[in-house]
């Protein structure tokens, strides 16, 4: 007899003679009679924060399907979330990283589904990792991911935007005149490192500011339920609330998420609230978040005409039972990325291996911090999940780096590299990701003290990360970002060649190198770096950035124009690419074209300092010298070191007849520029025009 589930309040069931509305919130009109749905996703919430923290998610959870066991399938963003819209997989979807790869395009989502049913689309997004390019925006009307990006930096990964923003978005559509049923999908990613809490949970959380990240994301989500209530859609809307993976807070040694596969990072909380349909009860079964896609469909009776990973659970809710028990997959790809081994998991009740070089097991019920492994006392029961995980994995295409081969080693030599043979580690040699948990730690403490532009103390961080495992490229291209904000350029390119020679099919390894090269001054070089990124991934918007520029440089701008082009095509909302299509237009004397493509560039990011000089060159084409400062000014007032703005502020005075503040200005722009490479003939023309100025008093 099948379990049944623990009944937390039961409400009174009315029965309908019309089989017309076997699943009915309100059966009044037709359109009335299909439930809403609103899925919301918790970014990096753990599920023991479900509580005192989150009085109106506890509030909830009360009212709805609370499941005590449910796990994640991925503790990193972009997979997770294509596993809650697909009901797939990572093997079987083949997102298996952030910032890698799209979900495939002729895979099913929740919002295809529910498109292709006559309801209205909407997706309201809480970071860039999770931006359109990645494939989830299929199905969708409206994909909201108008995530503010530093467009002065080349990854835009960790761009997010706050979650009041996201949910004021999402209640602008909701509230829209339509008689159309919705689903929407809201994406709150406040609760990811770094915890900078808006007031006042920074003050009144100073001291665990992730718990107050928590304490914000809870009061958005009220004002979601809020609407609703307000509205009277409760009664018809399905509500479900699911974390897409934790946070280790140092646990096992791990700082954030995304290395291991142990319980503070997979668990966690997941909530569905269907009133009319579901009576509150608490599940203890373990589910996966592939449950969630098919279970929604079910509640909403919609067909999802796909075999998917996940289940839907949504009879067994009907019917106050426990769902049946299920073996419960979970991996993670990311170490991979650093050269160790990949990790992967399998969950049979209490029971929960985990394949790695070192293999564990743990039980749950005895054990559920995960601290004593009985895989010696408890053999068969290892070797029978591991088949099962082997089997599971057998069926997955997957990618680990490659050997360099002859070509990739002569273009590295072509650029400079000089590090000998190197090559990434056979797949039997990767390093068991929990040995190397300490070296992780610092590496992620030196991540926040370059977050925190403290570059020095990352600079010695990494260093010693890169010293005690040389063969890794990401520490290498970290300590290479790091040197680039210090002003070493040379030692930059240095690190960046080191780590494409460990990592060579990686485009954003090609791309760092190529910006380095182009902020070196080393133009040639840049452009074939920038090439290589972009045969290995010809959608990357900066790597055509930067093969622009070094056509404009060159003397071509129809090239460069066409580069530009090609990156706004592929990212409209690429401020870089606008600011760049604004000085080829410049360049070419259209000086209509460049004005709008820079105000476009200001309009995407407000205190872009490159957009700023760019008016400012052109008021002085224009002989608008005044107007011309006022540019250059908002320039250096948001970068004091902008070289180029300080370059062209001593101009503006200088042409607007002020020649005492321009050799004030132009001694400024050389003592500034004194270390920096590649403005050596910028500096040979200011001391020209400086010795002419000091004449002429």
């Amino acid at each position: 007899m099948p379990a049944m589930i623990r009944v937390v309040r039961s409400l009174p069931v009315r029965v309908f003679p019309l089989l017309l509305c076997s699943f009915v919130f309100t059966c009044r009109q037709a359109e009335r009679s299909r439930p809403n749905v609103l899925l919301i996703t918790l970014d990096t919430f753990r599920s023991d924060r479900l509580g005192s923290l989150t009085p109106n998610l506890t509030r909830l959870a009360g009212e709805s399907v609370i499941f005590r066991n449910a796990s994640s399938v991925v503790p990193l963003t972009l997979p997770s979330h294509a596993t809650i819209l697909s009901g797939l997989l990572p093997p079987h979807h083949g997102v298996r990283n952030n910032g890698s790869g799209a979900f495939p395009a002729d895979r099913p989502t929740l919002a295809t589904i529910f498109s292709a049913n006559g309801y209205r689309t909407a997706a309201f997004t809480g970071a860039f990792v999770v931006d359109h390019k990645f494939g989830l925006n299929r199905g969708f009307e409206l994909y909201d991911d108008e995530i503010p990006r530093d467009p002065t930096l080349g990854d835009h990964l960790e761009a997010e935007r706050r979650g009041d923003v996201v949910v004021d978005r999402a209640l602008q559509w909701l509230a829209r005149d339509d008689e159309r049923p919705f689903f929407a999908w809201v994406h709150l990613y406040d609760a990811h490192f770094p915890y900078v809490p808006p007031e006042p949970f920074r003050t009144r959380y100073a001291a665990t500011p992730y718990d107050g990240e928590i304490a914000f994301v809870d009061e958005q989500v009220q004002r979601l339920l809020g609407f609703l209530d307000d509205r009277r859609a409760r009664d018809r809307t399905i509500i479900v609330v699911a974390g897409d993976h934790g946070e280790a807070l140092g646990e096992h040694g791990e700082l954030t998420h995304g290395l291991l596969l142990y319980e503070p990072t997979l668990r966690v909380p997941l909530v569905i609230s269907a009133p009319g349909a579901l009576n509150p009860a608490v599940i203890t079964t373990p589910v996966s978040l592939a449950d969630i896609a098919p279970t929604i469909a079910g509640l909403a009776h919609v067909a999802f005409n796909a075999a998917t990973d996940g289940r839907d659970l949504s009879a067994a809710l009907r019917d106050h039972r426990e769902p049946p028990a299920k073996d419960l997959y979970a991996e993670t790809e990311y170490p991979t990325l650093y050269g160790w081994s990949a990790l992967a998991a399998m969950r049979r009740g209490t029971q929960k291996y985990i394949s790695s070089p070192n293999p564990e097991l743990y039980d749950l019920a005895k054990d559920p911090n995960e601290r004593r492994n009985v895989l010696s006392d408890e053999r068969r029961v290892m070797r029978a999940l591991d088949a099962e995980l082997k089997t599971l994995r057998s069926k997955a295409t997957t990618v680990h780096p490659s050997q360099p081969d002859a070509e990739t080693m002569a273009k590295l030599a072509s650029l400079g590299y000089v590090g000998g043979t190197a090559a990434p580690r056979p797949e039997g040699l990767r390093a068991d990701p929990k040995l190397m948990a300490p070296l992780f730690r610092k590496f992620e403490e030196a991540t926040w003290a370059t977050t925190a532009k403290r570059l020095d103390e990352a600079a010695a961080m990494l260093e010693d990360v890169v010293q005690r495992d040389p063969q890794n490229p990401v520490f290498r291209a970290a300590l290479a970002k790091v040197e680039r904000q210090r002003g070493h350029p040379r030692r930059a390119i240095e690190l960046y060649r080191d780590a494409i020679a460990f990592a060579p099919n990686d485009p954003q390894g090609w791309y760092n190198l190529a910006s380095a090269f182009q902020e070196s001054g080393d133009m040639k070089r840049a452009g074939e770096a920038a090439r290589e990124a972009l045969r290995r991934d010809a959608k990357n918007p900066d790597a055509h950035n930067v093969l622009g520029i070094t056509y404009l440089h060159d003397g071509d701008p129809a090239r460069a124009l066409a580069e530009f082009q090609s990156a706004i095509a592929i990212d409209p909302r690429n401020a870089r690419a606008y600011n760049n299509l604004g000085n080829v237009a410049r360049a070419m004397h259209r000086e209509t074209d460049a004005e709008q493509a820079f105000r476009r560039a200001l309009a995407l990011a407000p205190d872009y300092p490159d957009a700023l000089n760019g008016l400012g060159a052109l008021e002085i084409d224009r002989n608008h010298h005044r107007e011309a400062l006022t540019y250059f000014d908002r320039a250096l007032q948001i970068a004091p070191q902008y070289l180029e703005a300080r370059l062209n502020r001593a101009v503006a005075l200088q042409l607007a007849g002020d020649t005492r503040a321009a050799i004030a200005e132009y001694r400024k722009f050389l003592q500034q520029s004194a270390n920096t490479t590649g403005l050596a003939r910028q500096r040979d023309a200011a001391r020209t025009v400086l010795a002419h100025l000091e004449k002429t008093l």
